[in-house]
């Protein structure tokens, strides 16, 4: 499992970075021709899904490196097995959430599939919608792998005879 979370974030990552590459490249050919007096019309349709993608996907890999939306002044108070349990309960609250969201998300993408984009209508608009359930159902494994590797700690600490430990 590490070995697919892994793989799955450094492309995750490397898309994302490429996202970036597009909107800030999209965003000066903008300002340029602005200045220039020249209207080109698909920069910003460009610069903004590409900046969904790079959001999102690096929200994706903010979960697995437990990095994303947590209440740290609750599991910060804990150590140990006490929190090792919170951070299950927080965890399995988080993956009831994503798998609903990619659930709905591929219902929201199939709908919007064929939809096209205003700017350049050759483009469908279901490639940026894509960049949902993909987020999600990721965000869904990296979730589970987590709760594994805090189910693992605390059989290691009941192992160890340890019952509530404090570090």
């Amino acid at each position: 499992m590490k070995y697919l979370t892994l793989l799955m974030a450094k492309l995750q990552l490397t898309i994302g970075a490429v996202c970036l590459v597009i909107f800030v490249v999209a965003t000066l050919v903008q300002v340029a021709t602005r200045y220039l007096g020249i209207s080109v019309l698909w920069t910003e349709e460009v610069a903004v899904n590409a900046f969904i993608w790079a959001m999102f996907l690096g929200a994706a890999v903010m979960v697995r490196e437990n990095e994303h939306f947590s209440f740290r002044i609750l599991t910060d108070k804990f150590e140990g097995n006490k929190r090792s349990c919170l951070l299950l309960v927080q965890n399995l609250i988080m993956l009831v959430f994503c798998i609903l969201c990619s659930v709905y998300s591929v219902e929201i993408t199939q709908t919007f599939w064929n939809s096209r984009w205003i700017t350049v209508p050759e483009f469908k608009q279901g490639y940026i919608w894509l960049v949902m359930p993909v987020t999600f159902i990721s965000s869904s494994v990296y979730l589970v792998d987590n709760m594994i590797k805090e189910v693992a700690k605390l059989r290691n600490a009941s192992k160890k005879g340890v019952v509530w430990n404090s570090h």
